[in-house]
């Protein structure tokens, strides 16, 4: 592989990290409640961004060595299909832009917005509960001299409830939802499977493809890791829904801009 190629690839990949999507929603707003749950909800999903590159490279090179053919219709797939993502994304900061006016929203929800603001819900529900479960505890403990065997003793109660709402964000879970949140997305499937085979070299070799591999999942992992630490340290201002409005359109022109490069630039 030539250090072009290598550049080509690399960029792709950038474009594809920096790219908003489900797991930049969720890498910042679980690195918001907690820095440790986004790191490793982003471990979770580079492990199903390997997944992917290893099904697309596997599969689609079989497939293209088979039928040549393949691969324009692949290039054409692939354009249209992130010109569709651009589309979408300029359809929600439209409206994003009428709830920051106070206009009634047109439409439904994308489903990823959606099914993240009810995974959020459940984490900033489980997070009040701990809160307020910590408040009553303090004066609860302060009056245990007086009454031993009231609430302060009693093993099922706030510090137990405490307890099980931090469990909703331990590591194990946390990894896993990167896992399936990655291998869930079809932006990220439809990339690998449709992107990524026009830009592996005709004759490459089985270190190529190990060199491919580390340079697109460590590319997608430090733009993750950066992004949760930043959440993390400026939580607040990152969820503001005029952020929110400025990465949306920005996403929209950069997916277009890409589409049309993927069908446009020959191979």
């Amino acid at each position: 592989m030539t250090g072009p190629e290598l550049i080509t690839i690399a960029g792709a990949a950038t474009v594809l990290a920096v790219t908003p999507g489900p797991e930049t929603i969720l890498t910042v707003r679980l690195s918001a409640l907690r820095r440790k749950a986004g790191l490793i909800y982003s471990l979770g999903s580079a492990t199903g961004m390997t997944i992917w590159m290893i099904a697309a490279l596997t599969g689609i090179s079989a497939l293209l060595r088979t039928f040549p053919s393949a691969l324009l219709i692949l290039k054409i797939i692939g354009g249209l299909y992130l010109c569709l993502l651009g589309v979408l994304a300029a359809r929600q900061a439209l409206r994003i832009r009428s709830e920051l006016r106070g206009e009634p929203p047109r439409g439904q929800v994308s489903e990823i917005v959606a099914a993240t603001d009810d995974l959020i819900d459940g984490e900033k529900t489980d997070t009040a509960a701990e809160v307020a479960a910590g408040s009553a505890a303090g004066p609860v403990g302060a009056g245990a001299g007086a009454d031993p065997g009231g609430a302060g003793a009693d093993p099922g109660g706030a510090g137990a409830g405490a307890k099980r709402s931090w469990g909703q964000l331990r590591s194990v879970i946390s990894y896993r939802r990167g896992l399936i949140s990655s291998l869930s997305n079809p932006k990220a499937g439809l990339f690998f499977l449709a992107v990524m085979p026009t830009l592996v070299p005709a004759s490459a070799a089985g270190i190529d493809y190990v060199v491919l591999v580390s340079v697109v999942v460590g590319l997608m992992l430090a733009y993750q890791i950066v992004l949760a630490l930043i959440a993390g340290m400026a939580a607040k201002a990152l969820q503001r829904r005029s952020t929110d409005f400025y990465i949306e359109a920005v996403s929209a022109t950069v997916l277009v801009i890409m589409g049309i490069a993927v069908i446009a630039l020959p191979v």
